[in-house]
């Protein structure tokens, strides 16, 4: 017998289904069907481990708000929070130039999904929510985060569920009744 040495392969976990807290280090601008997006990469990770953000509109007032939401959460561009006339619903004034993005650091929401090509599991950025932090102009106490990062977990777990079709049982009551009859069957 010999004395021989291998690999103590442990892994860094950086792929793990969760929370990680990521600094920015490449945001790009882009377009996809007439839409605005943004591109992000994250230190540590390969180019083609990016979070792509879709300009997205309420239906309602026409504002954007996933691209807004991520500087917003990012806390990246912000000038200063404005007051509307009433006083009671603030206005954040920001810059939208990606490069703001850059070195800025969020929570970011890993699943992992099934490949369409061999079965094997990758991961995959599902969405961002802010780290606890206080700025000049916005604070995010660990509160705020720990109940975003909440309402992010259960929309995955909802399109989670669509996509297996998972259903909820219902209970239900069966009867049967056996009749007899003397006429002859017509077939």
């Amino acid at each position: 017998m010999a004395v021989k040495t291998m690999a103590k392969n442990v892994g860094t976990g950086q792929y793990n289904a969760g929370w990680h807290e990521l600094t920015i280090s490449k945001a790009t601008d882009g377009e996809w069907n007439g839409k605005r997006v943004v591109d992000l990469n994250f230190e540590g990770y390969p180019e083609n481990m990016r979070h792509r953000v879709f300009e997205t509109t309420n239906s309602k007032t026409g504002e954007e708000f996933k691209i807004a939401n991520l500087f917003r959460y990012a806390c990246a561009g912000i000038i200063s929070v404005l007051n509307d006339p009433t006083g009671k619903n603030p206005v954040i004034q920001y810059d939208d130039e990606v490069t703001n993005l850059v070195g800025t650091k969020l929570n970011v929401f890993f699943v992992k999904k099934p490949s369409k090509t061999d079965g094997n599991e990758y991961s995959e950025v599902y969405d961002v929510v802010p780290v606890a932090q206080e700025t000049e102009h916005l604070i995010y106490t660990e509160d705020d985060v720990t109940r975003m990062k909440t309402r992010v977990e259960g929309r995955h777990t909802g399109k989670a569920s669509a996509k297996t079709n998972v259903v909820g049982t219902v209970a239900t009551e069966t009867t049967s009744t056996t009749t007899t009859s003397n006429a002859d069957i017509p077939f």
